[in-house]
């Protein structure tokens, strides 16, 4: 209660002298809830960075390899240009050069920019495009010559006698046929047939020749197999004679 002091003022209890237990107890209450809730941002933080210290360095993602270089492969390829192989042959970048053509029978190729004949049978790819650069040089500063394989001229040899399957067998494009893989494709010697000599006629500088191999010391690798070439014929003979 106020009461009235000698100088004259009303002398008053604090405020919270008014409040009954209860009253007191719920305004104790709001402000320690106020006070949290000052406090959380305060202890939020203290937490984050408590947490960013504690946390262990996240791993950086891995770098993506790089990918690898591709191996250069040399542009001078083992294959020599045949007769009858239908080939593309240009200048880069000169229209007027382009041509498609088989190469004739005598190994050369008809170039009509040239009005020449050029032998290029025999030449590798590379070796082809150098010799046919020479003769472009006398109408360009630096030709670039390339030459495409459009389709490779078939070659065959010929296999009959005492074999499976008699008959042609192709040589595949830029690949070596043996006499061990021809007899082989033509379903193998058979039983009946002499195994000790296979003869292979071939044409060389205009005249036959027969060559005579024992396969029997190919197969046990005695002896190299032997590399056909273009229209030989293997013939197997009867063992019984």
């Amino acid at each position: 209660m106020a009461s009235i002091r000698a100088d004259g003022l009303i002398d008053r209890p604090p405020f919270f002298m008014h409040l009954s237990p209860m009253s007191y107890g719920l305004t104790f209450s709001r402000l320690l809830v106020l006070a949290v809730l000052a406090a959380a941002p305060l202890l939020a933080a203290e937490k984050e960075e408590t947490l960013q210290v504690g946390k262990p360095r996240a791993e950086e993602p891995a770098k993506k390899a790089e990918p690898a270089k591709p191996t250069e492969v040399s542009t001078k390829s083992s294959y020599c240009l045949r007769a009858r192989d239908f080939i593309r042959v240009g200048v880069i970048n000169e229209a007027d050069t382009l041509i498609e053509r088989r190469i004739n029978p005598d190994g050369t190729i008809d170039i009509p920019f040239l009005k020449d004949l050029v032998p290029i049978a025999g030449l590798t790819i590379t070796e082809a495009q150098a010799e046919i650069t020479k003769r472009f040089r006398r109408y360009f500063k630096e030709p670039q010559v390339v030459i495409t394989i459009v389709n490779y001229a078939e070659r065959r040899v010929y296999v009959s006698g005492y074999v499976g399957k008699p008959g042609p067998v192709n040589i595949p494009p830029e690949e070596n046929l043996t006499l061990g893989k021809a007899l082989s494709m033509a379903g193998g010697i058979l039983a009946r047939g002499r195994r000790s000599d296979v003869a292979i006629k071939r044409t060389r500088d205009g005249k036959l020749v027969t060559i005579v191999k024992d396969v029997r010391k190919i197969d046990s690798g005695d002896e190299p197999d032997f590399i056909l070439e273009d229209d030989d014929a293997i013939y197997v003979d009867d063992s019984k004679f």
